[in-house]
């Protein structure tokens, strides 16, 4: 009997297919970057069922892409001078990434003790109504917050955040922006939604990377696929930055996000249905 395909065994993509992973990561960190996620949501699923790898080492690849991804998009954000990562929410982001570590790591242990399928319901719940303040924000006096000076209170916030991001995580397979950027939006009045996103990606640049150092000591990386996405996700997450920053841009960004929300919702109550299915 053969052996079982794995990373370090499978056949090197040729020339034109580690293009084709380039544009395709190049693509997904654009859209990343703008909305302030990782990406992983939408490059896990083309590798495990259009590139056929198994389902840990589509994961565990999609990270070099994630990682790649963020970091790109955070060092652009530094480098930009509209850029929203100034010196006085470095404290927030490290908040942000501390909450994050320590949340992941008791969200492994829980995830292997419990039935994620109600957590998935209340979530799909959570989102759906995060998605509608972005995409159908309610007509209201504007009280101009953005770029106040972040309270011990937001940090304090920002780290509660940070755990919930890191804890749903391997919960329920997301990363941490999809959690951070709408609840310090909507928690955050200050940062506005281009520092909630700018912070968000910061968390996810820190908490991607450990994650993918840890997949590649188990050797389940695909090194090709892995270097070929992150090359594409360098530039495109840096495309994604200059765009966002572009006047009348944060509109076009909610939107996307709270598309990207709803989609993450749908997802998780078809998971719901299909998981009731099997069991009846």
């Amino acid at each position: 009997m053969a052996a079982p395909e794995t990373p370090e065994t499978s056949a090197v993509p040729a020339l034109g297919a580690r293009a084709r992973l380039s544009l395709m990561g190049a693509c997904v960190a654009a859209y990343s970057a703008v909305c302030g996620i990782g990406g992983g949501l939408f490059m896990t699923p083309i590798l495990h069922y259009v590139r056929k790898l198994p389902l840990k080492n589509a994961v565990a690849t999609s990270l070099a892409l994630v990682s790649a991804s963020a970091t790109s998009a955070t060092v652009a954000e530094l480098l930009h001078a509209d850029g929203r990562l100034t010196p006085d929410r470095l404290f927030l982001v490290a908040a942000l990434v501390a909450g994050s570590l320590l949340g992941a790591q008791a969200g492994f242990v829980v995830a292997k003790r419990i039935d994620v399928t109600f957590l998935k319901i209340i979530f799909s719940v959570i989102l759906i109504i995060s998605g509608a303040r972005l995409l159908f924000p309610a007509e209201q006096a504007v009280v101009m917050t953005e770029g106040m000076t972040i309270s011990h209170l937001e940090v304090g916030f920002a780290s509660i955040v940070g755990f919930a991001a890191g804890f749903l995580a391997p919960l329920l397979g997301i990363g941490g922006g999809l959690v951070a950027v709408p609840a310090l939006f909507l928690g955050v009045p200050s940062l506005g939604y281009l520092g909630a996103r700018a912070c968000g990606m910061a968390m996810g640049a820190c908490a991607s990377s450990r994650s993918l150092w840890l997949y590649a000591r188990e050797g389940l990386v695909d090194k090709h696929r892995a270097v070929a996405l992150a090359c594409g996700a360098l530039i495109g997450a840096s495309i994604g930055v200059q765009f966002v920053h572009f006047e009348g841009a944060v509109v076009i960004a909610k939107k996307l996000m709270g598309v990207t929300l709803w989609v993450v919702a749908v997802r998780f109550v078809l998971d719901v249905l299909r998981s009731r299915r099997a069991k009846d």
